[in-house]
């Protein structure tokens, strides 16, 4: 399933939020790396964009959507 990358950052915050405390405090710090990741990815698209790189695996902009082809 491909999503944008702004709600690929909301889902990990919300997931955070309803499954505080973390086991581990390495998943912790691992969800708080993910996301300031795909900030900073998301920041660095805009200046990527005027060299027309394509978006992340997975990822979708605009208001794409993934078409399921039926395999």
């Amino acid at each position: 399933m491909a999503m944008k990358l702004e709600e690929a950052i909301e889902i990990k915050l919300q997931w955070r939020k309803d499954n505080y405390p973390p086991a581990l405090p390495d998943e912790m710090n691992a969800d708080m790396l993910s996301i300031e990741a795909m900030k900073r990815v998301k920041y660095y698209q805009k200046l990527w964009d005027a060299w027309h790189l394509g978006p992340l695996p997975g990822e979708t902009r605009g208001e794409e959507k993934e078409v399921n082809d039926g395999s």
